[in-house]
Parts: structure tokens; sequence; C-alpha cells
């Protein structure tokens, strides 16, 4: 549409009211509204996709020396504690004795390979248990990285900088984990996990998916 045919739709309702009124006027002032139109003909529209969306997370998943060693210490460290909580949950059916050594017997050897170990180990999850386990923003894109790929069998490197490096181990939720993180827990032990754990969210799980992640925190 030209200039001409704005003019033309602006000046019509003058015209008409010019038309039907008693008084005739000699001259009609311009529209203010139509001095300030300004109309470009066969303009050009340009639109700028939006940039692909670039991951804050530096991968390294080639880098096979730091994959190696945390694979190592994670091993190691999961060597150590599930035998404990595994004979634990066999010797108590009602798997309370299970829940509190999750807790204190499992930071406690969590800190114990810590203090040994050069190469730091932790344990996080989006829906986590124990308010010691939540997860930063690094942890939380590694996770979902994971989730959306519905690879749990490799685990993935993160250069963090210029201090250190880290190692993800995720950690799919087995038969075993139902007892006190699935969709069926026992009223004695849900009544438990309310007053040692009022925000707790790690439950309803099923077999399969993931429980969380362990992390080697390896220094440059």
């Amino acid at each position: 549409m030209n200039k001409h045919i704005y003019k033309l739709l602006l000046t019509t309702p003058l015209l008409f009211s010019a038309c039907n009124s008693t008084t005739v006027r000699t001259t009609t002032p311009p529209s203010p509204i139509e001095e300030k139109i300004e109309v470009v003909n066969e303009a050009t529209v340009s639109i700028t996709e939006p940039a692909p969306t670039i991951s804050p997370i530096n991968y390294e998943n080639d880098n096979k020396e730091i994959m190696n060693l945390g694979k190592l210490h994670i091993k190691s460290y999961l060597n150590t504690m599930q035998p404990t909580l595994k004979g634990l949950m066999q010797s108590d059916p009602s798997h309370k004795t299970a829940l509190g050594a999750c807790t204190t017997l499992g930071q406690s050897i969590t800190n114990d390979y810590n203090r040994l170990s050069e190469v730091k180990i932790r344990r996080t999850a989006l829906k986590y248990r124990n308010p010691l386990n939540s997860p930063d923003s690094t942890d939380k894109m590694v996770m979902e990285r994971f989730l959306a790929s519905n690879d749990f069998t490799r685990p993935l490197v993160v250069n963090m900088g210029e201090n250190n490096y880290r190692v993800y181990k995720a950690l799919p939720t087995k038969h075993a984990c139902l007892a006190c993180h699935g969709q069926h827990i026992s009223s004695d032990l849900k009544e438990t996990l309310v007053k040692k754990y009022p925000t707790d969210m790690a439950i309803d799980f099923k077999q399969g998916e993931l429980r969380g992640v362990v992390v080697a925190e390896i220094t440059k």
C-alpha cells in the first residue's frame, strides 16, 4: 500500500463529515495524523534466526586419562559402600537400619574416603533426600543430559576450568533401591522418612530410572 492510498483512507472520514455538515468550509486543515505518517515503500523486513543455544558445560568425554581415573575412584567408593548397605537391608526386613546407615554411615564412608584420596567423591541427585547432597547448577545440567540420552552406562567428563575436572557416573535405580525410594514404601518407613527428611524428594522411582550420580572431583 503506497502513500496515496494511506492519504485516501485517512481523509475519507473528513470528506464524509464535510459533505453532511451545514457549515461549508473553504479549506480543510491537514490532519495531524496524516502529517506524521511515514510510509516506506517496498520495505524489506529482515528476520534474524535465534542463535543456537550453547551449553555452558565443557565436556571432555574423550579425555581417557581423566575418565579412567574418575571411574577407578567411583568404583572403589561404591565397592566400599554398597556391600555394607546391602548387608544391612538383608538383616533388617523393615529397612529402617539401612535407611539410617545410608545417612550416617554413608556420609562417614564418603568422608573417610575423601580423607585418604586426592580425588574427592560425592553423591547428588535431582530428587535428593539429604539436603547435604543437593546439586549445583553443573550437576543439574549433567543429570539432565543423562536423562535426555537415557544412557546411564558411560560416565561424562566435565572440564570445570582452571582448577579441576569432574567425572559423573549415573546411578540407575535398582530393585533393592525401591524399598526406600520406590512407589510402594511401607507406612512405617514413610513415617521414618517424614521425621528424618521433611523435604524428601527421593521417592516414586521406578526400576531403571536415574536415581542420581556419583561425582569424582579431580584436581588439575
